[in-house]
């Protein structure tokens, strides 16, 4: 296989190992298949419309910002939908999966002939760069689920600013699995950070008053 192809098909392989982790998880949730199906409406489809659109559209100053800005009012619109900040959380958590499974798979089989020089080691670091931006959007989860309550426009903010500042750093430090691993360090601790005392792996079932 291709170096793309190479990268292309471990995405999507971690991807799904990742949705099957967030199937398992959920699994006393009543509303696990719901928020799956939801996901897609709100996600998929909407992430697919965008990638068709030429790429003409997208090259004008701070492009990658409203892109970004974008991404983050389908997930402002996902947290709207939810009254459980648990749910809140699974949902919007199902964009990163989702990008990891199938945009950044489409995204490497698209620019095969950039990556047809990239040896093992650089392989490895863009997927672990994919990673990253899936544990990435799981930090933005938490802050739409768990803080401003229902300030939406606040989390939409606090968010994009979190997910830009991400994207930034990318764009100054390159993409290696150094930098990768020192990302993933960061976000966890991030994660750790924004997640409420009172919330547990496994209490799906807690419902807001």
């Amino acid at each position: 296989m291709s170096p793309a192809q190479v990268y292309a098909t471990i995405c999507a392989a971690v991807g799904i190992i990742l949705l099957l982790g967030w199937i398992y998880v959920t699994t006393d949730n009543l509303r696990s298949n719901k928020l799956l199906a939801k996901s897609v409406w709100l996600f998929v489809l909407p992430g697919l419309a965008i990638w068709m659109l030429p790429d003409a559209m997208f090259q004008f100053p701070l492009s990658m910002w409203v892109l970004i800005l974008v991404e983050e009012c389908l997930k402002a619109v996902a947290a709207s939908t939810e009254r459980s900040r648990i749910d809140r959380f699974w949902l919007i958590t199902l964009f990163g999966i989702w990008e990891l499974m199938l945009a950044k798979p489409m995204w490497g089989l698209a620019h095969s002939q950039m990556l047809s020089d990239w040896n093992q080691l650089q392989l490895a670091g863009l997927v672990a760069a994919g990673i990253v931006a899936a544990l990435m959007h799981a930090v933005t989860a938490s802050i739409y689920a768990f803080h401003f309550e229902r300030r939406l426009f606040a989390a939409l903010l606090v968010s994009w600013i979190v997910h830009t500042a991400f994207n930034e750093s990318v764009d100054l430090f390159g993409v290696s699995l150094s930098t990768s691993l020192l990302q993933i360090f960061v976000l966890l601790v991030l994660l750790a950070a924004l997640w409420p005392n009172r919330f547990r792996v496994g209490a799906t079932q807690e419902r807001e008053t």
